[in-house]
């Protein structure tokens, strides 16, 4: 049997927060601080190139799991 669920992006439950939203106001300074101190935090962007080479080699790394869930 299959049940079709609503979508829960269109969903009027939803409401899309950001992180500053869900984190109490006391705490918000601790955690921008340790963003700000958290090399592995910063930013990085790949051009499509990289970013198809990424796949690339997650998927070569891969292909059973991959083929197992694209069924």
């Amino acid at each position: 049997m299959i049940v079709d669920l609503p979508n829960p992006m269109k969903s009027p439950m939803l409401a899309l927060m950001n992180a500053m939203e869900v984190i109490p106001e006391d705490e918000q300074g601790k955690v921008v601080e340790f963003i700000r101190k958290d090399s592995s935090a910063k930013v990085r962007y790949a051009d499509d190139e990289a970013a198809k080479a990424a796949a690339e080699a997650v998927f070569g790394e891969h292909p059973e799991l991959f083929r197992k869930l694209a069924q």
